[in-house]
Formats: structure tokens, sequence, C-alpha cells
């Protein structure tokens, strides 16, 4: 369960990373980015840092007070709060992502809210495990801007693979 969770955590971001993760390379060919856009995927590079680092704190900071992250397979997780306590469970057992890479699919801003439609790749060490476990799947996450900074309201995402029974 603790694996399943640890998969659903890393599927909602929306970056192009390296496949070491973490670095964004761009938008896909013929796409122009609004500043709006980019500012959109600079939470979502955050997001990547936050999560191969393990920093539950640092993932929460990125969303609204009230945003809501809907993992599979489980209840939603409500408000800021809840969610920082979610990762910072995840990230207490002994299962570690150890990449973690993201691809945007389409990424828009109009007025003061935003989205982010993508898939993800990540490998992670489950306890017990020699070898990395890699897993695939898709997003889709609303932000909207508040003072001037983007931050996520909602984030859904699901693996592409079915759930272990």
């Amino acid at each position: 369960m603790r694996t399943g969770a640890i998969v659903g955590l890393a599927l909602f971001w929306t970056v192009t990373a390296a496949p070491q993760g973490g670095q964004a390379t761009g938008t896909a060919k013929g796409q122009s980015t609004s500043s709006e856009e980019v500012a959109i995927k600079q939470v979502a590079d955050a997001y990547v840092k936050a999560t191969l680092a393990g920093d539950a704190k640092a993932i929460a900071a990125l969303y609204t007070e009230d945003a809501v992250e809907m993992p599979p397979n489980v209840p939603s997780v409500k408000g800021r709060a809840a969610i920082e306590q979610y990762y910072g469970k995840l990230f207490s057992g002994d299962t570690k992502v150890g990449q973690f890479a993201l691809t945007h699919l389409e990424s828009r801003a109009v007025g003061d809210t935003g989205y982010d439609v993508g898939t993800y790749k990540q490998s992670m060490n489950p306890p017990g495990q020699t070898t990395a476990t890699s897993d695939t799947g898709k997003y889709v996450v609303i932000l909207r801007r508040s003072q001037g900074a983007w931050k996520v309201a909602y984030a859904i995402y699901n693996s592409d693979q079915a759930p272990t029974r």
C-alpha cells in the first residue's frame, strides 16, 4: 500500500525533466510560452525538487490553503496542512523516490486560473527490494494565482499500471 501511495506521490506534476529528474528542458516544438505559463512550470520545478528531497513542507507550500489533492485509491486530501501531513507520511517510510521526470502535454493560464496536464515517469526503491521499481502515469493540476503567486488548487493523478492486489 505504501508503494502505491508513493507511486501516486510523483504522478502529479508538469515539467519536462531530464531522465535523472529535476531539470526542466522547455516546451514542445511549435508552442509559444507566456510568462504565466513559465511561472506555472516554475511551480512544477519546485515540486520536482521537493519530491526528490523528500520535503513535505516545501511541497505543501506550493498549494493554496484550501487545496485538494486527489491521489489514487485513497480519499481526497483537503487543505494545505493535511497535504503536508499526507506527504510527510509518504516520505517517512523506507521507500525513496530515485528519479522523477514530468512531461508537459499542455500548460495554460487565463486570468488568475491556470492548468497543467502531462505525464510522469519515476523510479523508487521500496524497502526490502534491491532493484528500483518504475512507474509511468498522467496528471491534471489546476492552479490559482493569489497575491501574484501561482499555487496548486487541485491535483489529480494516476498510474498507467493497474494496482497490485
